[in-house]
């Protein structure tokens, strides 16, 4: 059963959820339920793009009781600072991960005229003009597109530490901004995560002189942040 087909028939993508559904099922231990029947434990609060090709299993490992997801058209805190605040405030976790993604639609109709959109997407494009406003308008389209990406995550990391600033200083939060490269512009392979924002540090070999850069594998760390 193809994306496509899926896609297209509203039938064919409810049939598809079902026999997913299924599988997961057959595939589990009872067991494996148990664990979070009562309590939940995350340790990642994720706020990040709605975008269908951007999900939480690039990170690799099962994000059932690990990850509170919260997900909006360009990953923005505003629209979504009460759930966000329930993975910081609530559930207690020790990452906030705001996650953007190259060629990111929703930045990109904020860089042009969307006034034909519905009164609701066009409320919620109207919180990326400030994010947007560095943008130098030099470079080729891709290279705008990628740097308002960029500028954008920058936006959000700085939003989420006037919010959660008392929780950083203390030590009990850290703040990242990054990108999922599904296109390569990095140079550092499809689908890798691009750390651009830690605590409102977005230059590159200043991210490299983090303390916590320095538990990153050697072999890796040329890739977790851009050049």
């Amino acid at each position: 059963m193809n994306a496509e087909s899926s896609s297209k028939n509203p039938a064919t993508a409810l049939l598809e959820v079902m026999l997913g559904n299924d599988a997961f099922v057959g595939l589990q231990n009872p067991e494996h339920f148990k664990a979070y029947q009562a309590s939940q434990h995350p340790s990642v609060t994720l706020l990040t793009c709605c975008d269908a090709r951007l999900h939480q299993l690039v990170f690799n490992f099962d994000p059932i009781d690990r990850t509170v997801v919260v997900q909006n058209i360009g990953n923005q805190l505003q629209p979504a600072a009460g759930s966000v605040d329930y993975g910081i405030e609530h559930l207690h976790t020790p990452l906030l991960l705001i996650l953007g993604h190259t060629r990111c639609g929703a930045v990109k109709a904020a860089m042009g005229d969307y006034r034909e959109l519905s009164k609701e997407i066009i409320a919620e494009l109207n919180g990326l003009h400030l994010p947007l406003l560095g943008d130098p308008r030099t470079g080729s389209d891709e290279e705008r597109w990628l740097g308002n990406v960029e500028r954008n995550i920058d936006y959000q990391v700085d939003m989420a530490l006037r919010r959660y600033r008392a929780r950083v200083e203390a030590g009990g939060l850290m703040i990242a901004g990054a990108v999922y490269d599904f296109v390569d512009l990095y140079g550092k392979g499809a689908g890798r995560i691009i750390f651009t924002n830690i605590n409102g540090v977005n230059d590159p070999a200043k991210l490299r002189a983090l303390e916590v850069a320095g538990q990153i594998p050697d072999d890796l760390r040329g890739l977790v942040f851009a050049d």
